[in-house]
């Protein structure tokens, strides 16, 4: 098995979860837990876990949650979902206990214009964030609100919000597009930057820059104390929506429905490579230098510095989700209902299973539903399957 380069693991009371020091040069991975969009706020879909055994897993608990299930949130021994409400436009909040799937606490109303709505964990609290712009700030551990802030200038928000540093980075659009940097701890905005267009792209984010990709890939790299540009990588047209780009191996992995996904230099925006995908692709995940990415039905892992091919699983051609790694295991959902785990490093299936329902691809394009995607956490794997949610472990 090919698992990611560690050499230490400090956990994290809050999070359950800590930073792994690697080697000089190599990114942190996400232990332990699930904190906003594909893992992590490198949005590169890995995480180490101790808890989660080798595949096979079983079923600990699945619930039907009467929506449209987002991505989860999986932390501090909870699982958080939004879904569309079924009554009218909004979304509702739930907090799920991971070890019975029982709520943790009584579902929340988010409200909203859209059925769209976001999380993200860190520091301590929930965020969720409603297509209006509300931002909200939860206790994890009893749902009691400890702010809320009606972010300014925008009207459509659909780019999930990441935690990092202290700080909620979320986008808007409307009127342009507009980058927010958030406090944390009381929701005051500590700065804005303009962007093209401000859909669809969840904030990637190191200590080094804060990367968002809308149409035409229109790439942004920012300060993410000072919120000071570093480099805008351009092209030649403009437009509505945007995808999430993925940062793994110096890159900035960017996707847009009518280009070449392209792989950018973290440093400066210049580009390295493209990829053969469909722009419409979700986004890929990342063990090291091994890449794997979901395109039309298929699933392939790349080499992150040749993007040779090496292997290839069809499973039965219809896998929709971006997928996620944890411990090394690759793990995919199809629109038939099927989630695999692959050997990340053979692509050979070690198991698979039938989830109850169909899990669907994340739609980056409209706010007619949540952002949905797979997460893993306290020794779970957990799979939003259309209205249900359901967890696997040993």
């Amino acid at each position: 098995m090919n698992l990611r380069r560690t050499i230490a693991v400090v956990f994290s009371a809050a999070l359950s979860a800590a930073v792994l020091v690697t080697p000089v040069g190599a990114q942190p991975v996400q232990t332990g837990a699930t904190t906003t969009y594909q893992i992590n706020a490198r949005h590169d879909g890995s995480l180490v876990d101790t808890a989660v055994g080798a595949p096979p897993l079983s079923q600990k608990w699945s619930r039907d949650l009467g929506g449209n299930v987002s991505y989860p949130i999986v932390a501090g021994g909870r699982v958080f979902a939004t879904v569309a409400s079924s009554d009218g436009y909004g979304t509702v909040l739930h907090a799920i206990d991971a070890a019975t799937g029982e709520n943790a606490w009584e579902p929340v109303d988010l409200g909203g214009s859209s059925w769209w709505s976001a999380l993200a964990y860190g520091g301590g609290r929930l965020y969720a964030q409603d297509y209006d712009g509300v931002l909200t700030a939860f206790n994890p551990a009893t749902g009691a609100k400890i702010w809320t802030a009606a972010l300014p200038g925008q009207s459509s928000f659909t780019s999930p919000p990441t935690f990092a540093g202290g700080v909620v980075y979320t986008g808007g659009a409307g009127s342009g597009g507009t980058l927010y940097a958030v406090d944390a701890a009381n929701g005051a905005v500590l700065w804005t930057q303009s962007v093209a267009n401000g859909n669809h792209s969840s904030p990637a984010v190191t200590a080094n820059g804060v990367y968002v990709s809308y149409a035409c890939q229109q790439t942004y790299a920012f300060d993410p104390k000072s919120g000071n540009p570093i480099w805008h990588h351009r092209t030649g047209c403009s437009g509505g929506g945007g995808r999430t780009p993925v940062l793994a191996d110096g890159g900035v992995w960017i996707r847009d429905g009518g280009m070449t996904p392209s792989v950018l230099n973290t440093t400066d925006g210049q580009a390295r490579g493209t990829y053969e995908a469909s722009g419409r692709s979700p986004a890929p995940a990342f063990d090291g230098r091994q890449g794997y990415f979901v395109d039309e039905g298929v699933l392939q892992e790349r080499h992150s510095r040749t993007l040779a091919t090496r292997w290839k699983f069809e499973g039965d051609g219809r896998i929709s989700t971006a997928p996620i790694v944890v411990n090394g295991y690759v793990y995919v959902g199809s629109r038939t209902g099927r989630l695999w785990a692959l050997n990340g490093a053979t692509g050979q299936s070690v198991w698979s299973t039938d989830v109850g329902a169909p899990i669907n691809e994340p739609d980056e394009h409209n706010a007619s539903e949540p952002l949905t995607g797979l997460g893993a956490g306290g020794g779970l794997v957990v799979v939003p399957a259309t209205h249900l949610l359901v967890a696997y472990g040993q």
